[in-house]
């Protein structure tokens, strides 16, 4: 059975914004994507970046000089530069971002066969390996930000969740708890030698603890065979990843989190899948950041990353006793802007979508593995670029 728990890998970035001197806000905020931090587990493993809530992201603005791209008017100028010209302008300009959502949300790190769990007492161990090559970062419209050329950041997140099922079993399905916690490299972020701006990155570290209680529903049959099975759980991230306020991307997010969700499968034939998992994810204020920009008279004392929904969904078709062949996918949207010092933020609206293949092996009923593939369809306000991810769940 597909136990589940949502690790968030929360690619920690805070937000990275360029303002101008004219109070207009014109790229936003973006955290860079390094892994799914809400992740399933076999019993129903808290989902979430992530939720497993694995990585935290946070982009920290960069403090290095940036020059001004071909086309954009002269009065567009860095945050970090700001506090060195327009003290006045400034100050009565748009907040700058401090905190953004978790990007290292349970975005694709579960699929097929979701909504099944441990439907015994034990314990069960679910590894979630991802890798992720992003050669993009967008701006509110879609396109590609033109502070950042050459984009190459390549990231690797191993996530491991342990799911305890007890003996409890009300309504006939099974109680359980689960805790992850991710393990984040940040393999490589360079950027061309003409991109007016470069991000540094944290390096190797541990990424946010994700955790939180489960049920389990039983497997609902027809005629003998699986039909409908279900599983919701309470995912909590606790800000316990790594953070440098001096770097850019750090693996923690640097607030505490919560993240209800409701997964399903059903069967509309013997051969046919059909998996989705529906979150919500708040996200608490914070007063950690990632090396926002100074600026005069302005004093950072909290920040919000604002509410998100996301769903994940797959299908597939069983080709044979052991192999399900299928296709995947997650789409997320931001619901409310993030805020500085209470202040909304303009512009820091985030929506992605993405598609791509996937399969399931089946090993035996203690061991199978999912294996996923994710291509950019819609990003705004995000890091994008190709995204593989396995799942291995095993049963004690």
């Amino acid at each position: 059975m597909t136990k589940y728990h949502t690790t968030r890998v929360q690619t920690l970035f805070a937000p990275f914004n360029i303002i101008t001197l004219n109070n207009e806000h014109v790229t936003g905020s973006f955290w860079l994507q390094a892994m799914m931090i809400y992740m399933k587990t076999d019993p129903g493993v808290p989902a979430k970046n992530s939720s497993f809530g694995a990585i935290g992201r946070s982009v920290r603005r960069s403090k290095q000089t940036a020059k001004r791209p071909a086309g954009i008017a002269p009065i567009l100028v860095l945050a970090p530069l700001v506090a060195a010209v327009f003290t006045a302008t400034a100050c009565a300009a748009p907040p700058p971002q401090t905190i953004a959502p978790p990007k290292g949300l349970n975005l694709g790190s579960t699929s097929f066969f979701d909504g099944f769990g441990r439907q015994s007492p034990g314990w069960t161990v679910i590894e979630y390996d991802r890798y992720e090559a992003l050669d993009s970062i967008n701006g509110p419209g879609g396109a590609a930000n033109p502070y950042f050329q050459g984009t190459k950041i390549n990231v690797a997140v191993a996530l491991t969740q342990v799911v305890y099922t007890s003996a409890w079993r009300p309504l006939g399905g099974h109680v359980a708890f689960s805790a992850a916690l991710p393990v984040v490299d940040f393999l490589r972020s360079s950027f061309s030698s003409a991109s007016p701006v470069k991000l540094a990155n944290n390096g190797l570290g541990v990424g946010d603890l994700v955790w939180g209680p489960i049920y389990q529903s039983k497997v609902f049959t027809k005629d003998g065979r699986p039909k409908f099975v279900w599983r919701a759980q309470l995912i909590i991230s606790s800000p316990t990843g790594g953070l440098n306020s001096a770097k850019d991307i750090n693996q923690g997010a640097g607030y505490w989190a919560i993240n209800p969700y409701v997964t399903f499968s059903y069967f509309p034939t013997d051969k046919i899948e059909v998996s989705n998992r529906f979150n919500y994810q708040y996200n608490f204020a914070g007063t950690r950041f990632s090396d926002p920009p100074p600026i005069p008279r302005l004093r950072y004392r909290n920040g919000q990353a604002g509410q998100i929904v996301y769903d994940n969904f797959a299908t597939s078709y069983a080709i044979s006793k052991h192999v399900n062949l299928g296709v995947n996918g997650y789409v997320l949207e931001q619901l409310n802007s993030d805020r500085t010092n209470g202040a909304t933020v303009p512009h820091s609206i985030e929506e992605e979508l993405y598609l791509g293949p996937g399969m399931r092996v089946r090993f035996d009923d203690a061991n199978s593995v999912n294996l996923n593939s994710y291509m950019k369809v819609i990003s705004k306000d995000a890091v994008s670029g190709l995204q593989l991810n396995m799942q291995f769940v095993h049963r004690l």
